[in-house]
């Protein structure tokens, strides 16, 4: 697929040196190149934009803004000082995240000398001894890193203190991404940082904003690649590959176990370059705002500019289109019979009734039943526009995959990776009862949770174990799923929601399903 196109987008990013205007180019695509020879390097332009093999079929990135090239500080190891750039663990050929089989090729092949191995971030402990075996487990087994996260000051909870031989003392007071803090070490997943256009919370957390990409580029260069000092400039220059860059999957080869090949074909809307488009259309997807005018503030649904942008409908069996065209397929071959399986797996996306356990509390929602697009609710992106939007489903809980397993003996896997990661206590300031005098579950307050999540952020204890619902084009390439990668592929992840929200899907409906996130 060879073709040039141009487009104008222009972004409001406040704390970005005001407005920044990208201009566009032509698009380079489908570029013979030899695969990337480093995971720490810096790419040539068409080892960035031309189509890339995963699981299912292709994956595919691409710009309308022809300086945004492998010279961005992206791709620049200079922007720390541990070795490791942006690009180390969001590789354009993985979509620009990580996979875990090249990362365990990566340590076998350099003897874990490549820039993917550093004690700060990739390293179960900071202080573990770099020539360990297990030193880099969890990043080798779950492609997780190490995020150093301070307790807020304000925070609503106190955290039980532990000494493990694995992750060491905890809370951490030496940890070399927050100096002079104490911290909790959080493992997760490197989100995609492309798509990032689309995005109403940044990281999983939500602890960064769209509105100021400037501090969310400098926080993580400071923290992940020990950057000392980064300039404005060059935290611009990152923040301009983030918003202008978009990555979809665009050619599947077994969907259905029949391919369908190219994505975007017989009327179906899906690939990079639809997803590029879409991002200067006016009929882009609305995104909610805050209006600080009132008391409290109250989330509005503000048009983009120009104001004609798709508004975002709640509840909305037509959340996801891009495969409508291909709902009425007859079976004749195997191309159509594919095509068929991913518009019955788009139909179950957009109207599967989910039904919602007593213990998860999704915002807005006023009944027992929701379905995927509750959540994930931007049109024919999957994330959710509301910058607040945090739930907790339970993969941070060990006692909840506990008894779900228990149930459904489907969730074993993901319990079993659960419990690789260090678990640690909340206990609610209300109850000034010290640990030392009262373990953990002694009082009626205490909680129990791998990762506090956006609790972390916000200080309360009511968002422990919350995340964000991400945008989900491309998915296929970024197993393992969810926030510290428990659900290992897209069969695993159906298993979890499956059992998790009583949803009662047959095979067919199964393989439907997994066919549409294949394609997604």
């Amino acid at each position: 697929m060879n073709q040039a196109r141009k487009f104008s987008l222009t972004f409001a990013a406040a704390g970005v040196a005001g407005v920044l205007a990208l201009v566009a180019g032509p698009i380079m695509t489908d570029v013979a190149a030899a695969p990337p020879t480093s995971l720490g390097g810096v790419l040539p332009r068409g080892q960035i934009f031309r189509p890339f093999p995963d699981d299912t079929g292709k994956i595919q990135s691409a710009t309308a803004i022809q300086s945004l090239d492998g010279t961005n500080k992206f791709f620049d190891p200079s922007l720390g000082t541990n070795g490791q750039a942006c690009v180390t663990c969001h590789q354009p050929d993985q979509a620009f995240t990580l996979n875990v089989d090249e990362i365990q090729a990566a340590f076998s092949s350099s003897g874990g000398s490549d820039p993917l191995f550093r004690l700060n971030d990739t390293a179960d402990r900071p202080d573990a001894d770099p020539s360990a075996p297990d030193t880099f487990k969890l990043f080798l087994d779950m492609g997780i890193i190490r995020i150093g996260r301070p307790v807020p000051a304000t925070a609503d909870f106190t955290v039980e203190p532990q000494i493990t031989l694995r992750f060491g003392q905890l809370p951490n007071p030496n940890d070399p991404q927050a100096p002079g803090k104490t911290t909790l070490s959080l493992f997760r997943r490197p989100l995609v940082n492309t798509n990032v256009r689309f995005d109403s919370a940044v990281l999983w957390d939500g602890r960064a904003s769209i509105a100021d990409m400037r501090t969310q580029v400098k926080n993580a260069a400071k923290g992940l690649l020990l950057a000392t000092t980064v300039l404005d400039a060059d935290a611009d220059d990152v923040a301009a590959f983030m918003l202008g860059v978009f990555t979809d999957q665009v050619l599947d080869t077994s969907a259905g176990r029949m391919g369908v090949g190219n994505l975007a074909a017989a009327g179906a809307t899906s690939g990079v370059f639809n997803l590029l488009t879409l991002a200067s259309d006016p009929a882009a997807p609305c995104l909610f705002a805050v209006n600080n005018a009132t008391t409290p503030p109250t989330l509005v649904l503000t048009p983009l500019t120009p104001p004609t942008c798709t508004p975002i409908i709640p509840e909305n069996p037509h959340t996801v289109t891009l495969f409508d065209a291909w709902a009425n397929f007859p079976n004749e071959n195997g191309v159509n019979a594919g095509r068929a399986s991913i518009a019955r797996g788009q139909e179950l996306f957009n109207t599967v009734e989910l039904h919602v356990p007593a213990d998860i509390q999704i915002p807005g929602l006023t009944r027992s039943v929701a379905h995927c697009v509750t959540c994930h609710t931007t049109n024919n992106i999957g994330n959710n526009p509301d910058p607040t939007f945090f739930v907790r489903i339970g993969t941070d809980s060990i006692d909840i995959l506990t008894a779900l397993a228990a149930q459904d003996s489907r969730v074993n896997g993901l319990l079993d990776r659960a419990k690789e990661l260090p678990e640690y206590c909340l206990r609610p300031t209300s109850d000034p009862t010290p640990f030392a005098t009262s373990a953990c579950g002694k009082a009626p307050g205490d909680v129990k949770t791998t990762d506090p999540g956006r609790a972390m952020t916000t200080g309360k204890i009511a968002d422990l174990g919350k995340f964000k619902p991400p945008v989900l084009r491309g998915l296929t390439a970024r197993s393992p799923y969810f926030h510290a990668g428990v659900a290992d592929g897209i069969d695993n992840l159906i298993n979890f929601y499956d059992a998790r929200f009583n949803i009662g899907l047959t095979d067919q409906e199964r393989a439907d399903l997994a066919a549409f996130l294949e394609a997604l």
